[in-house]
């Protein structure tokens, strides 16, 4: 396989307005605005503008009413795309990606991995050997 676009890190800055029920501070509402709070309401369902209004209005008991807008940090991974020996792309974001085109399966450096049919105990692989897990012990 060959690694037509490498992975990369973003980093980026979510902004949020909510609002928190007078009587039960941990819970309420979120709705995602611009970095002045303003939410776009074209980009919202029926059910999320209901709550906004109510939470807007007063008819939902929440503090503070017009919102507290919060900035949240965020960075994630953006996998590599590597090109299968088929010609078909695959995105390597998981511990096993699968060619959809023809089956073919990858690690995540985009090593061809043997046929599933191979994969367990016959080759003497526990399933935390398969899944990669670390139990904190030794095998």
């Amino acid at each position: 396989m060959k690694i037509i676009k490498k992975s990369m890190w973003h980093q980026g800055e979510t902004h949020m307005l909510h609002f928190h029920y007078r009587t039960d501070p941990g819970s309420g509402f979120s709705f995602p605005c611009n970095e002045k709070g303003e939410v776009d309401r074209g980009n919202m369902c029926g059910a999320a503008l209901d709550n906004l209004d109510a939470c807007l209005s007063g008819k939902h008991d929440v503090v503070p009413k017009g919102g507290e807008r919060v900035t949240l940090d965020n960075s994630w991974r953006e996998p590599s795309v590597g090109l299968c020996d088929c010609g078909e792309e695959v995105s390597l974001g998981g511990f096993t990606n699968t060619c959809e085109e023809c089956g073919l399966e990858y690690n995540s450096a985009g090593q061809q991995l043997a046929d599933r049919s191979q994969w367990g105990e016959e080759t003497g692989e526990s399933v935390a050997d398969i899944l990669a897990v670390d139990c904190g012990e030794d095998y």
